[in-house]
């Protein structure tokens, strides 16, 4: 089926890829006819089903036939599924990134509520059977039915809408509630998807979401018949969705409301903390949650239609779909990278605590022996011990079965020896960040390994270039940086110099596809992508501290940001040794101007204290003492012009201009090609949030880079 571009008189760029309805009659031997409507993809397409516009009024018409045919006595019942492994995906997302947003969402919203309303009403049972995943506006088409099965092994069941800047309008905020525990109910609209959960299907009907796991359409009729007999399910007599005022339901509900999110915040003081610096999804469907008890499906109905329709155009869906955007497109694919080498053997130079993290993401994710190589074999032997915990740790938390762990455990050894990895196809060094002694690696291992293996460095700050300048086959070195801890971050910076070798750089490439982690790819400069803007925020946040700021007013500053920590967190986070490390190679590199060396910092380090304290009954960690001893009578420069040293709103100005620079740089010194290849390291590598975008659709969004750099880095996509 052709795409179709929506609204066509407006002005909209959005084309739309049309579901279709496939429609059959069958019969059952304890039911009678069943009307079976399968969700498809568009002919000759592999794309999961989605809603636009076009979509929806395709469901419409569909379902409106069964609801006439069942009133006329024709059919006596109703079936939803869909094809392949995927039940229904939801909206179309990218429908909501068209300036007529509005002009699409509003009339899918009305359509969506009119049908939940009518199919209330239907005279006959209606089923859905989750053939695979149902998320958004897919499970709120299932919440239709009066009863829901599942595959076994479908995975991928929620309501998202409030990670992406929205929330469920099509009837999940108000309907959810009235099938699961009201407390469930709260958690899985608003926390789960800011952890990123979905539910499987064994999760789904632990829940009540589905009531019976089965394995096809055919094995959910037989269930539909039971319930019908057993008098389970009665369309002439379907209970009210919405919780009377005062009732046990409506009270548990708005308890669920006002239960911790952690131990620092209740969930409604998160949901405000979060509107706070720029995301109001959480505090909009706490509204609506909140007015649920007393009300009518009507009233609640239309809470969510403004909600949707207000939301929808916000700065924060905008940002939180495009970020949505990068994750989809920037996901590890299925298939291998063209160019790249065969791997049969890796090793691991160094066997410390990262070198034995990689070497057991490697042996996960190639599924090929691993040698870890440390000059001292007791070192060796630990970081051997440490790669096969990691994989433990990976077995405990499902990721793969026992058997399996224990066959990958087996592919690590250890050695002293670098004539053991002689044979080896890729060599990765992870030993300290000293350019000198990375160099002295990599040229050993050079003597030892055939001209055609690969050399990795881990780096995280230092020039591959500078590196592998004296090596007698410089091409074939590029490098990889992980991220600690290496299990749970996602991202792995692919760094490229200007002597790699096609060849080198795609095997790279697979060899991070292979490990199931995001590769992003960076030209080899200082800090590279992720690094490089940290830094560029925490030294405007320590020449701040240099100057002799308050250190908490200081800590605070940048929380309109909405980051994940606070900056001197991050410091802990990092490590202060390493922080004062990167931070010195980059002002080596890049100048004292932008990156200042702070002496705060290395008297921090000289003390070997932490910079924060824990207190769980707080959001954000406090500045210790030994923090404030380090920065007190410190003298960098003292005040500006104006008398006063940056913090608050003056402080996140500066913060702001100097990463609209940093980027600016970045793209003209081609670092990155594409903006898109920053927001996506940063959200992954260093936690920028979603509904900023990461960080460029913010800056185009406040105006910053307009004014730093004299354009916005997207164009008029997030300019007002």
């Amino acid at each position: 089926m052709t795409p179709t571009s929506a609204n066509a008189g407006a002005a909209s760029s959005y084309t739309e890829h049309v579901t279709r309805v496939l429609t059959e009659d069958r019969e059952h031997q304890g039911i009678g006819t069943v009307a079976v409507l399968t969700f498809a993809p568009p002919e000759g397409e592999s794309r999961p089903a989605t809603l636009g516009p076009q979509s929806f009024e395709n469901v419409d018409a569909a379902l409106t036939r069964a609801l006439e045919r069942a009133e006329a006595g024709e059919i006596q019942a109703i079936a939803l599924t869909g094809t392949d492994r995927v039940f229904f995906a939801g909206a179309d997302l990218s429908m909501f990134t068209d300036a007529s947003v509005q002009e699409i969402i509003d009339p899918m919203t009305h359509r969506a509520h009119d049908l939940q309303v009518r199919m209330r009403a239907a005279v006959v049972p209606v089923l859905a059977h989750l053939n695979g995943a149902a998320l958004g506006g897919g499970l709120e088409v299932a919440l239709m039915a009066d009863v829901r099965t599942a595959g076994p092994k479908v995975r991928g069941i929620g309501l998202p809408e409030t990670s992406l800047g929205i929330l469920p309008g099509w009837g999940g905020t108000t309907l959810l509630q009235s099938v699961i525990d009201p407390a469930e109910a709260v958690r899985v609209i608003l926390e789960d998807p800011a952890r990123d959960k979905q539910l499987s299907a064994t999760e789904a009907e632990q829940l009540g979401l589905v009531d019976v796991l089965v394995d096809d359409l055919e094995s959910a009729l037989d269930h539909l018949a039971t319930r019908i007999a057993d008098g389970a399910v009665d369309p002439s007599s379907r209970p009210d969705p919405i919780p009377a005022a005062g009732s046990e339901r409506a009270q548990a509900l708005l308890a669920a409301l006002d239960a911790p999110h952690t131990t620092a915040e209740t969930r409604r003081e998160w949901a405000a903390r979060m509107e706070s610096v720029g995301a109001p999804s959480l505090a909009r469907t706490i509204g609506v949650l909140d007015a649920l008890p007393g009300s009518t499906l009507s009233e609640s109905l239309s809470a969510e239609r403004e909600a949707i329709v207000g939301l929808g155009t916000s700065d924060a869906a905008a940002g939180s779909l495009y970020a949505a955007e990068l994750l989809r497109r920037g996901k590890p694919g299925r298939r291998p990278v063209e160019g790249a080498r065969e791997i049969r053997r890796v090793g691991v130079a160094g066997a410390g605590l990262m070198a034995s993290q990689i070497a057991a993401q490697l042996a996960l994710g190639l599924q090929v022996p691993v040698v870890l190589r440390d000059l001292d074999e007791d070192i060796a032997a630990k970081g051997l011990e440490h790669a096969r915990g990691v994989i433990g740790q990976a077995a405990s938390r499902g990721k793969l079965d026992e058997e399996s762990a224990r066959q990958v455990a087996d592919l690590l050894s250890a050695t002293a020896d670098v004539a053991d990895l002689a044979d080896c196809d890729l060599v990765l060094e992870a030993v300290p960040e000293v350019l000198k002694v990375k160099k002295s690696v990599l040229a050993e291992l050079e003597g030892v390994l055939s001209p055609s293996a690969l050399l990795v460095t881990n780096t995280s700050s230092l020039s591959v270039a500078a590196m592998s300048e004296e090596l007698a086959h410089p091409e074939r070195v590029v490098g990889l940086h992980f991220f600690n801890p290496v299990a749970k971050m996602p991202l792995v910076e692919v760094v490229r110099t200007e002597r790699t070798s096609p060849e080198v750089l795609a095997t790279g490439h697979e060899v991070v596809r292979r490990c199931r982690k995001f590769g992003v790819e960076s030209a080899d400069a200082p800090g590279f992508i992720v690094n490089r803007l940290l830094f560029r925020v925490l030294s405007e946040v320590l020449r701040s501290a240099d100057r002799g700021a308050d250190l908490s007013e200081v800590d605070a500053s940048l929380d309109p940001m909405g980051l994940p920590m606070r900056p001197f967190e991050l410091l802990d986070l990092v490590g202060i040794g390493v922080a004062d490390h990167v931070g010195k190679v980059l002002a080596d590199q890049l100048g004292t101007e932008r990156f200042p060396v702070s002496q705060g910092l290395e008297r921090l380090l000289e003390s070997g204290e932490a910079g924060t304290v824990r207190d769980r009954s707080q959001v954000h960690p406090q500045v210790s003492d030994a923090l404030r001893t380090a920065f007190s009578g410190v003298s960098a420069g003292g005040a500006d012009e104006g008398g006063s040293v940056p913090v608050g709103d003056e402080l996140l100005d500066r913060v702001l201009r100097g990463l609209a620079e940093e980027v600016g740089l970045m793209l003209q010194e081609g670092v990155v090609e594409q903006p898109e290849q920053i927001d996506l390291a940063l959200i992954l590598g260093a936690g920028y949030p979603r509904h900023r975008g990461g960080l460029t659709p913010y800056l185009d969004q406040t105006g910053v880079s307009q004014e730093v750099t004299g354009a916005a880095f997207h164009g008029d996509r997030f300019t007002h």
